[in-house]
């Protein structure tokens, strides 16, 4: 069996672009190339991958979640700059420039990345999920939509937590698991997506209504509106509202990845391909941003990872 480090790419190069404000010797921020490349290192010690997959959102990933949810991911605010300097559109002139550096970088690294037009990483990651049944997986990302894939070969490695989150780490937080959690998410919302809940109910509330949701038992919505019915006027809302619960989970849920067979082709396709490492290659791109903190004990577990695969 095989561990396989699967990392929301987009998700920690965003955290790390607003958060780091380091520059190269031109005089270019770097924060967002530099923070993903020192928190890739850390991810592989922590992890000791046999493989890595670096999952990047696909231009117009959020298309076919719109044509369901037109609002979805509509509205979001711009992102919060550790720094003042920079308007709106140097800001997004500079996040590209460090997006094609970073990948200049990953190069040199025996690293596979995935990005696939039209497609979320979230999606693509579902499907990785299903893809490797017998392997032990680790997701990289600070996103609660991974939550649902958490199981016995499923664990997440939260970047903010700086920790590991079991199935029974995510009930502790929740009081509900991963199995359930597809469909607590479609009835509580999620604000940063622009997914409006029943209003008023947030998780505690939840399972106080709907008890049966903190059990291991997977439940499918036609229980729940079933269990609402029954319940009479108190659930009444739920019942009335019942479009937006299946509508958000249909946004929500990563069981069924919405991927068609041409992407999944081209996943397989990438995946088929050999990666390279080529540690003097990664040196000069470092010395020429003017990063030197590059040493072998960073090369070392990607040094591991490529004599396994016979590199």
């Amino acid at each position: 069996m095989s561990k396989i480090l699967l990392i929301d790419g987009t998700n920690n190069f965003i955290r790390c672009f607003c958060v780091i404000p380091t520059m190269n010797m031109n005089g270019d921020l770097n924060g967002g190339t530099l923070g993903f490349l020192r928190s890739l290192g850390l991810f592989v010690r922590l992890t000791h991958p046999d493989k890595i997959i670096i999952v990047w959102d696909g231009a117009g990933g959020s298309k076919k979640r719109r044509a369901i949810i037109k609002d979805y991911k509509e509205g979001r605010k711009p992102l919060r700059l550790n720094r003042s300097d920079l308007n709106t559109e140097d800001s997004e002139d500079n996040k590209r420039y460090q997006r094609i550096r970073l990948a200049e970088y990953m190069n040199d690294l025996p690293v596979y990345q995935l990005s696939i037009s039209d497609v979320e990483a979230d999606d693509v990651i579902g499907y990785l999920v299903r893809m490797f049944p017998n392997d032990e997986k680790v997701i990289v990302s600070s996103d609660k939509d991974f939550f649902q894939l958490v199981g016995d070969k499923v664990s997440i490695y939260s970047p903010i937590k700086k920790d590991f989150l079991s199935a029974e780490r995510i009930f502790q937080d929740f009081g509900v698991y991963p199995a359930n959690f597809a469909i607590a998410r479609a009835i509580v919302g999620d604000p940063s997506d622009n997914l409006k809940g029943i209003k008023g109910v947030a998780f505690k509330k939840l399972i106080k209504l709907f008890p049966f949701m903190t059990k291991l038992e997977k439940v499918t919505l036609d229980q729940l509106f079933e269990y609402c019915e029954q319940q009479g006027e108190k659930y009444k809302r739920f019942v009335d509202e019942k479009q937006i619960i299946i509508d958000n989970h249909k946004v929500m849920q990563l069981e069924e990845p919405i991927i068609g067979f041409a992407s999944i082709h081209k996943i397989e396709e990438s995946l088929a391909k050999d990666v390279a490492f080529n540690a003097t290659s990664f040196r000069i791109k470092s010395y020429q941003d003017g990063v030197t903190t590059f040493n072998d004990s960073f090369f070392m577990p990607f040094r591991i990872i490529a004599t396994k695969k016979g590199q």
